[in-house]
């Protein structure tokens, strides 16, 4: 489907497709939501400022570097997965999820699987050798020299011939990636997404709901906006969350078909944020079997990124460079479908050892906490099986 970018009515048809293909029996619904859409509508901004505040520190060095610093801060928080400043006062656009819930009584935990409706949007620099070094670091970078370049200025050192190379260097380094964010504004990739998740999903489910999980919950979401900071897990994860039975496992997976099927146990197009350990230790489970799936670290961010940072458990897979087949995506089916089964097993075998895990619980907590006064865990979502 052509122009299927994160907003567009290519998304909207993408929606329907799937709703169309629901096995029978299978209730969806539609959920709407407004996000933010371009991934470089919003790098050239940050890259507009930061040439702004380096011009501008030519001639007022103090005032160049409050904004430097401020909008390299806020290019952390883009790297971190929250929502920056600059970004917030950009444009929003209407999207939709979609979601499917196959319930089960007496639910002992929750399992979402996550698949895009948008494809990936043109990208300047789609090199491996480029997206394995996160770019983003280069950007972050510059505005970081061009921010303590300004700060000697501000303590009245006096420009040297080496720092003035460099400040200018950071400049154009910054024009070049301003000139390539609008070039990429809204522009369509290469076809590369092969909706291959979704048909995995959608197999997925009809097969759950032939052979149910018993006391597991599983949820589909074909999210909106999964390439553009994922707005759509975002917004179904806060509409939701108190309506999951703990502990949660996000599942979030997109274009399988291609082989060898990866699992993303780590991500960021910044720096490295690595998954809770949940997720990474079934797939290390899936290679005891001998079923070869190779962990990576992927220098970008997905639905399974998205939940990461609300504080779930997460996991996301994808597929390699190959021709798509119809093959790998039963292949990959097989691994979500094991993965699913391990996980309520895990679960079960928690409700039967409660007894036990309880007495355990009182003998290593201390002694002035009670069994009504749990210790913070830091993870709301963890520790519900255990009560």
């Amino acid at each position: 489907m052509e122009k299927r970018l994160a907003g567009s009515e290519g998304e909207r048809e993408m929606l329907h497709l799937v709703r169309r293909r629901l096995p029978d029996g299978a209730v969806g619904r539609i959920e709407p939501f407004v996000a933010h859409t371009s991934p470089s509508l919003v790098a050239a901004a940050h890259d507009l400022a930061l040439v702004v505040a380096g011009l501008l520190g030519l001639w007022h060095p103090s005032m160049g570097l409050v904004v430097a610093a401020f909008v390299t801060g806020s290019l952390l928080l883009e790297g971190a997965g929250r929502t920056s400043p600059l970004r917030a006062l950009l444009p929003m656009s209407a999207s939709y999820n979609f979601v499917v819930r196959q319930k089960v009584p007496d639910a002992q935990g929750t399992i979402v699987f996550a698949a895009p409706l948008d494809a990936p949007p043109w990208e300047p620099l789609d090199l491996p050798w480029v997206r394995n070094a996160r770019p983003m670091r280069l950007t972050f970078g510059a505005g970081a020299l061009i921010t303590g370049i300004l700060a000697f200025r501000t303590l009245a050192e006096p420009w040297g011939p080496r720092s003035f190379e460099l400040y200018v260097g950071a400049l154009g380094v910054l024009g070049v990636g301003m000139l390539l964010g609008v070039i990429a504004h809204r522009r369509p990739g290469e076809g590369k997404d092969d909706g291959s998740g979704s048909a995995a999903l959608l197999e997925l489910m009809r097969r759950l709901q032939r052979d149910p999980v018993p006391g597991l919950d599983v949820w589909f979401a074909f999210t909106g906006c999964a390439r553009a900071y994922q707005g759509g897990m975002d917004s179904f994860l806060t509409l939701h969350r108190r309506t999951f039975r703990g502990p949660v496992l996000v599942v979030a997976v997109a274009d399988v078909a291609g082989q060898p099927l990866a699992a993303i146990t780590a991500e960021g197009p910044l720096f490295t944020q690595s998954h809770r350990p949940t997720g990474p230790a079934l797939v290390e489970r899936l290679r005891w079997a001998g079923v070869q799936v190779p962990s990576i670290d992927l220098a970008g961010a997905t639905d399974a990124r998205a939940a990461f940072v609300l504080k779930y458990r997460a996991l996301a897979f994808k597929g390699g460079d190959e021709k798509p087949s119809s093959e790998a995506a039963a292949r990959a089916v097989d691994v979500f479908e094991t993965i699913t089964r391990w996980f309520a097993d895990d679960l079960a075998r928690v409700a039967v050892n409660r007894p036990t895990l309880k007495e355990l619980a009182k003998t290593t907590l201390p002694p002035d906490i009670t069994d009504e006064e749990e210790p913070d865990q830091g993870d709301p979502h963890t520790n519900e099986a255990l009560r």
